[in-house]
């Protein structure tokens, strides 16, 4: 663009660019155009004026020829020579000047690739040796600890014979010597008399597989046999203990350690028998009234036994530490770190545990739990002597080989799971129909029954669960929605249901039934019962619940929800 300058008689055209060298390569090409726009006004008085020439100062000129010299530097491995005459008469620098600027732009881009590669590799190293050296103090770290364990061992082996009371002096002692806590080394000292009592009283059980193979269902009805000899159960526990008895033999099978949990109301139920009868018949038994954890994880991990822990009763609230490893032991693969070593707790478990104390939900969940009553005066059983006989040997024998021979076959099978069993259910009893399905004849649907059975309300629901419950059966009653207050006034209508004292507090209120239900994702909506616009109040609707009931209830088929028209909260 160009302005126009007034003066007396005269108009002139000015450049307004600041650097009028920027539009035209060379000089020439300004004067000709010049030239032309001279000569396109004949006639004129007016006077075409030249664009100022604006001089490069050299330190723009030298950055200019640097930029360029990277960026032919940047292009592919020789492309750089097609475009560098270009480049250098347009620069006005002799082409060797610029061919030596990229060949150094080269040589720097390169230098410092190898510099950033000599960098990383350094650093790796660096990694590599931190690795190793931290690997190297574990490894001094492990070899004390082991030396301190021999030491440890060494030193109770020489006290298992003393009378309690010197025992507790030199455990004081030894502890003093090792620098640890008394009550770390008392606890070491009960796991090894442990294992040695076991290593004792299991020499025996080195059991020798049978010479012949063994059909599932027969030895499934010696086992039964042999339980219903000693012990009152129903079928259904007959069932589920054999078939429980043949999991602990094929436990490298399984996925997920179910515990058999024998619960008793009352003393004199015969759960102390069966889990002596149970002894003679599972491998490895490892048997403690009192256990601590140290000396269940330590003994479950080198010896992978199956636990027998009888008179649990009240054990688990006292010892969180062995409630927590049976827990983990629940399923394959978790461990337990303790020491600077992890310990696996997976192996089978029984329990006996007086009815007078609840089993902790967690256990319980992980359980397949028998109800034990005391005997009718018609039921008889033989009284068990608590030893060993040539009976519960070649059961033992049997389980053994059938084990070897039918782990890897019976693990693939997929039998029909019991209707509105969830996940942990069918964790607890999959190894169990694996091997009722293997057997056949009866077997299947008797293990289908035991499940069914065994698997009802195991241990008491929780408040929101209870409150779901008493929600399904109002909306049972040809109801699509109901009002806060009709929950509340249906809830407590009973003096003697828990929502009549609830928390030891009165009876229930609207914002306690609001609160138990956030927990399933379901909060009060506006509803209209009597059908007026002007009258609404907050409640809840029979579609907010499917959700919940199918998640935590039995299937029930008729509560009535509103498939259209309301939206579905």
């Amino acid at each position: 663009m160009t302005s126009m300058a007034k003066g007396p008689g005269k108009r002139a055209h000015t450049s307004c660019p600041a650097d009028a060298n920027a539009l035209f390569d060379t000089k020439e090409q300004s004067s000709a155009l010049s030239s032309d726009i001279a000569t396109a006004l004949p006639g004129s008085d007016e006077k075409v004026l030249d664009f100022p020439r604006v001089e490069v100062t050299p330190e723009e000129s030298a950055r200019r020829v640097m930029v360029e010299a990277t960026r032919l530097a940047s292009l592919a491995p020789g492309e750089w020579r097609l475009w560098i005459d270009r480049s250098a008469e347009r620069l006005r620098i002799p082409r060797a000047t610029l061919q030596d600027l990229i060949v150094a732009s080269i040589k720097n881009s390169e230098k410092m690739a190898r510099d950033a590669e000599i960098a990383a590799r350094r650093q790796e190293l660096a990694v590599r040796r931190e690795q190793e050296r931290k690997q190297r103090e574990q490894e001094r770290i492990d070899k004390r600890t082991e030396h301190k364990r021999k030491e440890k061992e060494k030193a109770f082996e020489s006290l298992i014979s003393l009378p309690n009371e010197q025992q507790e002096s030199r455990l004081g002692e030894l502890a003093k010597q090792l620098d640890e806590d008394v009550a770390v080394i008392r606890d070491h000292f009960t796991a090894f008399v442990g294992m040695q009592s076991w290593a004792a009283s299991t020499d025996s059980w080195n059991v020798e597989p049978w010479p012949d193979p063994v059909e599932t269902q027969a030895l499934l009805h010696k086992i039964s046999a042999k339980i219903r000899k000693y012990v009152v159960l129903r079928p259904e526990a007959v069932t589920a203990t054999a078939l429980w008895t043949m999991t602990a033999w094929a436990h490298e099978g399984a996925t997920h350690s179910p515990i058999l949990a024998a619960i008793s109301v009352e003393p004199d139920s015969g759960k102390s028998t069966l889990l002596g009868v149970l002894r003679f018949l599972v491998p490895k038994p490892f048997v403690s009234v009192e256990p601590t954890g140290p000396s269940v994880y330590r003994t479950v991990d080198r010896e992978h036994p199956t636990l027998i822990i009888d008179e649990a009763d009240d054990l688990f609230c006292r010892k969180s530490d062995l409630r927590a490893i049976v827990n983990a032991g629940w399923s394959r693969g978790t461990r337990i770190p303790r020491q600077g070593r992890w310990y696996d707790p997976f192996c089978p478990k029984i329990l006996g545990i007086l009815g007078k104390t609840k089993l902790p939900r967690t256990i319980a969940s992980r359980s397949i739990i028998l109800k034990m009553w005391p005997k009718k005066p018609d039921e008889k059983a033989e009284d068990f002597a608590y030893a060993d006989d040539p009976e519960f040997s070649t059961i033992r024998r049997k389980l053994a080989r059938w084990a070897a021979d039918n782990v890897r076959i019976i693990k693939d099978l997929k039998p029909p799971q019991p209707l509105d069993f969830n996940n942990r259910l069918n964790s607890n009893w999959k190894l169990l129909l694996q091997i009722a399905q293997h057997a056949g004849g009866a077997w299947p649907e008797q293990a289908c029954r035991s499940a069914i059975y065994l698997s009802r309300a195991p241990y008491e629901p929780s408040v929101g669960v209870q409150l779901l419950a008493a929600l399904r059966a109002m909306f049972t009653k040809n109801r699509t929605e109901i009002t806060s207050e009709q929950v509340v006034q249906e809830l407590v209508a009973d003096p003697d249901s828990p929502w009549h004292e609830y928390c030891y507090r009165g009876p229930i209120t609207k914002n306690q039934v609001a609160a138990l239900l956030r927990d399933y994702d379901i909060r009060p909506v506006v509803v209209h019962p009597t059908k007026r616009a002007d009258f609404s109040r907050h409640g809840y609707r029979a579609a907010q619940f499917e959700d919940a009931f199918a998640r935590f209830l039995p299937h029930e088929p008729n509560i009535r929800t509103l498939k259209s028209g309301r939206e579905k909260m």
